[in-house]
């Protein structure tokens, strides 16, 4: 099997959860595009099934792919009855012996492949996957100058968790512009039931692909664009946008 180090921040699935909770924005993006599409449907680093799950219930035939154990041990946990087809297997090495209308991913899973080979890998295994008429979606974070600025330690974001403890998330920034990777580290803060704070830490890297970048990188492997999106109510990408959403079909 292939290494991935990237992982460090999915190790807990209900942390994950806690902070990853609204099937909104990108899942009705997703449901719209899986009514268009002939056949079943295809989750790539699926996770504990954010958004593979409310497709099942609206009636889209799912199967959801994800690397972690742990996150599909919890999706198979929230799924119950639905029938949803749940495979641990890695998104550059995978082979099901059938094909879909539709594959996506969500949560910018694409970025968390930092090299081009593994990039190349994904597309491969896709083109293997998808009906002759399938579509692939991706999501991106888009390169802004603000994704490419380091910082120091900032507050992030606070929630209640399962516990009902609220967790205060702090993080740090780093980019590297020669390899174009962006270096993520999370700091997660509450106070326990004894009254002593813990922290946990969790490092995560996206690498930021530029526009032009991301065409070439999808005509080279056999795709073709059929829609570039800015954002997930289909408006176009500006310098202002905070996603790249690429719809593709095989060459």
């Amino acid at each position: 099997m292939l290494e991935h180090t990237n992982l460090e921040d999915y190790e807990d699935p209900v942390i994950y959860d806690d902070e990853n909770k609204d099937f909104e924005p990108d899942g009705p993006f997703y449901f719209s595009l899986a009514k268009q599409m002939d056949g079943s449907v295809l989750e790539l680093g699926c996770g504990t099934g954010r958004v593979t799950i409310p497709l099942a219930q609206q009636g889209v035939d799912m199967t959801g792919l994800d690397i972690v154990p742990g996150m599909l041990g919890r999706a198979r946990e929230k799924a119950g009855d639905l029938p949803i087809r749940w495979i641990e297997a890695d998104i550059r090495d995978f082979h099901l012996g059938e094909r879909f209308g539709l594959i996506f991913t969500s949560g910018s899973v694409f970025q968390h492949l930092v090299e081009r080979h593994e990039q190349e890998k994904m597309l491969a295994c896709v083109r293997e996957h998808l009906t002759p008429d399938g579509l692939l979606a991706l999501d991106l974070l888009y390169p802004s100058r603000s994704t490419m600025e380091d910082a120091d330690e900032k507050e992030w974001f606070s929630y209640d968790n399962e516990a009902g403890q609220t967790v205060r998330v702090t993080g740090i920034d780093e980019y590297d512009p020669i390899r174009q990777i962006k270096h993520e580290t999370a700091y997660r803060h509450w106070i326990d039931d004894e009254g002593q704070e813990i922290i946990k830490r969790a490092r995560f890297s996206l690498r930021l692909i530029f526009p032009q970048e991301m065409a070439a990188l999808l005509h080279y492997n056999g795709f073709s664009i059929v829609h570039r999106y800015g954002d997930w109510d289909r408006s176009p990408l500006t310098a202002e946008s905070q996603n790249m959403i690429y719809v593709c079909k095989n060459t």
